[in-house]
Parts: structure tokens; sequence; C-alpha cells
């Protein structure tokens, strides 16, 4: 079987018939050698990339693709003849490309979760920094290729179905899970629990805990040992990875039932871990709560593992799509506890003795019974591809053993990174126990609900915007490294830090100016108080915007230099840090505790980019700090002034109230909203910003298209 050599990113590497192809390994200076090309054999498929996906919540997928042992044993021996075609535009000579592909090796697992970590949008409370494990940058490079961002085709089978068509495939059903997300939370289950009553931070920490614990633990493991696993198995094994795969059923079967079971019994203990200052009544009823959600464990690991298998078939749709089924069995719920029980207000949510049967148990029920058959309908796709689970107990010499030795420090890792969100669970729970004890309006108090809606708000521009970006500049960066161009990486580090900032600037003063009318918006079946409760968390975390996309850029530096230790230990502190804030917020008055928290965060973001990018510097041996400085404080002064003229093109506006009519905040939103973008966009180009270019080129691009300009 002739060696397929792995496509580097944004080139087409294919196979073309007695052709010679003179190749210098060495660069310059080096003698050339000259090696006859074969015609491959006419059975022999092409390279097929398979995918694997991160945390089940997110829709980023992540691939990888993998050589055999022998194939890679050969090629380092210089056994294979090999055939390339290269297009005209290829910058990068073909001697070197060959030279960096032909020493590459299989990716490891370490790989598959070192990309995961860049797309996923973990709260930075539950997992401030990415997974921190080491990772070569051409193994990354590659999965961010293969993701789309590269322009790679993939040829598998000969059908021409291009990454970019599968890539469009998974953004529709992750768009379409998003919209029906928040129609279910934060607007049904608004109407159902209310926004910042007792029984609405009940829910939340219930529901949050199997969520967490799958995605910091499970869902690691999931993805850094079996995905691999999985592609490596299907490849390359005579039955098309039949028996691994029932191998593999068998074992999530047996350990995620028994890691679900034994966390279901202990939910006492694992929620008082997150609500310890709960009232004795509101913590039972959220133990009662977790007795119903912590069971989806379970089938969020069916799901993930099912949607691997799926994937290594090149069956990418159903494993996105399946979480807006979802989203529509808890929206019919939800509709159906409305329809029941009507509407909540303030005096039902405070009441324990009203949540105690039915309501707990349709609420709980209806939203595991949406994880669960989101993992079961993967099934029938499994089915119709010719999947056919038989158990097998047989796990000896299968490999699963050593993947799951080689992933136990990261296990470890990520059990730490639970502590900081157990400190913020309980200083939350503590505003509204302590509200309560004070009689205190509970609509002005804002507890674990409003801030973890709060956050979904806050963290729409991050991952809309500063992902999509860092993930393409990072294969830049990681050729850079690769090249030995400190140059060139020192340039890509400050054209992306000071693009993304430009539009987190950008997003800062709207999320801030905006938040009443945003609010509202999304949340639009809340009461005024509640809205303007939930306002104020959001303006506290959206302050810290711009230092969070910072520290995205900067922790792609340290994954481009295989570094990630290194990032890990420089967060470290401002973890520490976060901590200490939290108790600190713990001490404000009850309304001011949540906010406190927002702020807390938007600290240490802030700060933990000022220290990244001074390490950053020393290592680059300058990053055009200058140019960095003074570019962002440029950015400072247009985003203060648009600020200005939006809040005051606000106040001009008669009878505007945001915070108790939907339309007013529509008005609101468009007309604030537009003031301040051609505001900022005016400002920039007056005073003569860089990133002016860089902000409009999207723009620039569809007037092009449509024959504007």
């Amino acid at each position: 079987m002739p060696f397929r050599p792995t496509r580097p990113v944004g080139r087409h590497i294919t196979t073309r018939p007695k052709e010679e192809l003179k190749i210098a390994p060495g660069g310059s200076g080096r003698k050339e050698s000259t090696r006859k090309v074969e015609k491959p054999a006419p059975s022999s498929p092409p390279l097929v990339s398979r995918a694997g996906e991160d945390f089940p919540s997110q829709g980023y997928p992540s691939k990888t693709s993998s050589l055999d042992g022998a194939d890679r044993s050969q090629m380092k021996e210089g056994k294979r003849s090999l055939s390339l075609s290269t297009p005209s535009d290829i910058s990068e000579p073909v001697s070197r490309i060959v030279a960096r592909r032909a020493s590459a090796r299989s990716a490891r697992p370490d790989t598959v979760l070192a990309y995961a970590a860049l797309t996923s949008e973990l709260p930075s409370s539950i997992l401030p920094r990415p997974a921190m494990v080491r990772s070569r940058p051409d193994q990354v490079e590659r999965c961010a290729a293969e993701e789309g961002h590269g322009g790679v085709k993939d040829v598998a089978h000969g059908s021409g179905t291009s990454v970019a068509r599968s890539s469009f495939i998974m953004f529709l059903g992750t768009l379409a899970s998003r919209f029906l997300g928040l129609v279910r939370s934060p607007i049904l289950l608004g109407a159902v629990v209310g926004m910042t009553s007792p029984v609405a931070n009940s829910f939340d920490v219930a529901n949050k805990i199997p969520n967490l614990i799958y995605m910091i633990v499970v869902g690691g493991l999931v993805n850094a040992v079996l995905v691999p696993a999985i592609v490596k198995a299907t490849k390359n094994s005579s039955d098309n990875g039949a028996a691994f795969i029932n191998k593999l059923l068998t074992l999530a079967l047996v350990a995620l039932g028994a890691i679900t079971l034994l966390i279901t019994l202990a939910s006492p203990l694992v929620v008082k871990l997150f609500a310890a200052t709960m009232n004795e009544q509101w913590y039972s009823i959220t133990v009662a709560f977790a007795f119903w959600c912590v069971p989806q464990i379970f089938f969020y690991g069916m799901y993930t593992i099912f949607g691997q298998i799926l994937n290594a078939r090149e069956s990418f749709g159903p494993y996105m799509w399946a979480p807006a089924l979802n989203n529509v069995v808890a929206v019919l719920g939800l509709l159906a506890m409305l329809a029941i029980f009507g509407p909540v207000n303030m005096e039902v949510a405070s009441q324990p003795h009203v949540w105690a049967g039915g309501r707990v148990v349709m609420l709980g029920g209806v939203s595991t019974l949406g994880i669960a058959l989101q993992a079961l309908v993967l099934i029938w796709p499994m089915k119709r591809l010719g999947i056919r689970f038989r158990p097998d107990f047989r796990w000896r010499g299968s490999g699963l053993g050593d993947a799951g030795r080689a992933s136990w420090w990261m296990l470890l890792m990520m059990l730490t990174g639970l502590i900081p969100t157990m400190v913020q669970s309980n200083v939350a729970a503590s505003a509204t126990a302590r509200a309560e004890s004070a009689g205190l309006a509970l609509e002005s108090v804002a507890g674990n609900y409003a801030y973890s809606t709060a956050y979904t708000i806050y963290s729409l521009p991050t991952s809309l915007i500063v992902v999509s970006i860092a993930t393409a500049m990072f294969t830049r960066m990681s050729q850079a490294v690769v090249d030995d161009d400190m140059t060139r990486m020192r340039r890509e580090t400050s054209r992306t830090l000071r693009t993304v900032s430009s539009l987190m600037f950008l997003s800062t003063v709207g999320l801030v100016v905006l938040a009443v009318p945003i609010s509202r918006i999304l949340a639009f079946t809340i009461s005024p108080d509640e809205v303007r409760t939930l306002a104020h968390v959001v303006v506290a975390l959206s302050c810290g915007l711009v230092g969070i996309g910072a520290v995205n850029i900067l922790d792609r530096v340290y994954y481009a230099f295989e570094d990630t230790r290194g990032a890990f230990y420089i967060n470290l502190p401002f973890q520490l840090l976060g901590i200490a804030g939290f108790g600190l917020a713990a001490l404000l008055p009850a309304a001011w505790v949540v906010v406190g928290i927002g702020a807390t965060m938007a600290m240490t973001n802030s700060l933990s980019a000022l220290f990244m990018l001074v390490k950053v510097r020393a290592r680059l041996n300058g990053i055009e700090g200058r140019k960095l400085l003074r570019s962002h404080l440029l950015l400072f002064v247009v985003a203060f002034l648009s600020a200005l003229a939006g809040n005051g093109v606000l106040k001009f506006l008669p009878h505007l109230d945001a915070a108790s009519r939907f339309t007013d905040a529509l008005v609101a939103l468009g007309v604030g909203g537009g003031v301040i973008v051609l505001v900022y966009i005016t400002l920039m180009r007056i005073l003569c910003v860089e990133e002016f270019t860089i902000f409009l080129r999207p723009f620039s691009s569809i007037a092009q298209k449509i024959g504007i300009g």
C-alpha cells in the first residue's frame, strides 16, 4: 500500500503517476535527492479525514487524521515514493512542506484535546484557560486546517464532498440548537421559574452539575482518549472498526452507568459542594432536582461516543442536529408547564412546598428526557451505516487501558478547575439566602440563575468573534513557529491582538450601554426589576471582554510554542485571585454580590491578559509594543466617546422604558446600537486607527460581491 501523505494547510497534495520531483529535505545548501514517483495501487483509498467534536454543548468540531505505524516507519526510512503535485500559488518551498510532513507523527489524544480547547466556550471560572496539554504545532495546525480554516478539501471516497460543506451542515445544526436554546432559556424557563427566585437558583445549580461533571471530567477524557482510538480502529482494521466499537460501547455503558449511578446516589453531597450556603428548605429542593438531572451524565456520554462513531464514518449531520431535538423537547415541556401551572410570580417561586412535588418532577424529568433523546436518536443513523452493537467484554489488549493511563494527569487538572466554580456557585447562592433572611425584594438580588444567564449573554461576542479569529490565526502562528520565523510570529500576534481588541471594544460598549434592552429582549418573560438586576451583572462581566479576548489569543501563542503548561502556570495565580475575589464579593450587600462576582471575573481576565502579554513579549523578543499601546489607547478613546454618544441618544428618546416594554427595548437596541456602531467606525477613521481597514474588510467583501464599491 503506497504512502498517503498528510495534506498541509490550505494546499492540496494529490498523486500524479510517473513523474519525478526533486526534494531537498535539508533546505538550501544540501544536495538534492531525486525520488521516482510510483503509481499508487488502484485499490488504495485516498486519505480520509476523521472528525471529533469537543464538548457536547458547544458547536465546534475538531478533526484529526492519523497514519498507521507501518506507514510512519516506512516514511521515516524513505522506503515509500512520494507523489506530489503542487498548485502554482504555493509560496512555501515544496521541500520544506515535504520535509516537515515526512516527520509528522499521527495525532495523539492530547493534540485532539488541545484543538478542542481552542474552540471551547467553557466559562473561565470553570476552566479558566483551555486544557493544558503538550502538542506539536503542526498537529494542531492540521486539526485546524481540516476543520475548514485552511481551505482543505476532503475528497474521501471520490465523492468530492468538501470540509466546507460538512462544516456548513454542522454550523446550521449549531445555529438551530442555539436559537432554540435561547427560546428555552431564558425566555420560557424565566416564565416557569423566574430569574432571581430561589427555585430558579435551585434548578440552575442542579441542572448545571451534570454539565460540569461531564464537560470537565467525562467529556475531556472521551475526546482526549476515545476519539483517536475510534479513528484509528475505523481506518485500519479489517472489519472497519466493528470489533473495537463493540468493546468501546460495552465499556462506555458499564463505566458511564457506574459513574452516573454513584454520582446520583451522592447527589446530596454533590449539591452541598455547589450550594452549601442555601437554606435548608431550598437545599432539599435542589437535591430533588439533582436526582432527576444528574442521570444526564450517562446520556451526555453516550451522545458523545455515538457522535464520534458517526463522525469516524463521515456522517456529521446527525451529531450536530441532535441537540436541536433536545431543545425542542425542553421547549415543549416548558410550554406544557406554562399551560398547567401558568407563569410563575415571585410569591409562588419563593415557597418551597409548592415545588416539593409534581413541578420538580416535571421540570427535572423534561430536562433529562431531552438529553436522553439527544443520545438515543443517534442510534438510527448508526444502524443505517451498518453498525450493529453486540456486547463485548474482552477489553484486554484493545488499547483503551493505555489511552486511559496517558490521560490521568489531564483528569487531575480538570478536577482542579472545578474549585473556582464551586466557590462562585456558593457565593451566588448565599446572596439569595441572605436576601430571604433580611426580607429584601428578591427581584433586585441576582443569584445563580441570573449569573448563568448574564454569562450566556456576555460570552456571545467571545464565541462568535474571538474563537473564529483566534482559531484561524492559530494556523499562521503555528506555521511561523515551525519555520522559526519570529518576525512573522511577532507580526501575527500583534495584528491578531489588535483585530480582536477592535471588535471587543465595540462589543463592550454595546453590552454596557444596551444591557437593559438586550436583557429585556433575550428574557422578555421576566419582570422589569429582574431585567435591571440581570443587566447589572451583564455590565460587570462585559468590562472584561477585551481582556478575555486577549487571553484567548495569547494562549494560542503558548500552544504554538508547545508550552501549554507555561500558559497554565501563568494563569494559575489569577485563578487563585479569582477565588479570593469571589470571597470578597460575598461580603457585599446581597443585591451586589453577583455583580461583584462579575467584576472579579472582569478584573482577573484583564490582569491575566496584561501579565501574559509581558511574558509573551519576553519570549518573542518584542511584540510591536508601541503599536499595540497606541492602538489600544485610541480604541479606548473611540469606545468611550461611542458609549457617551449611544447613552446620550437613549436619554433623549421620549418615554422610553426598555426594561418594561419589549417594543421600547427593540427601539433602544436599534437606535442606540446604530449610533454606537456609526460613531465607533467614524472615529476610527478620523483618528486613523489602523484596525479600521481590518474592521471593515468583511463588509467591503460583501459589498464587492453584490456589486457595490
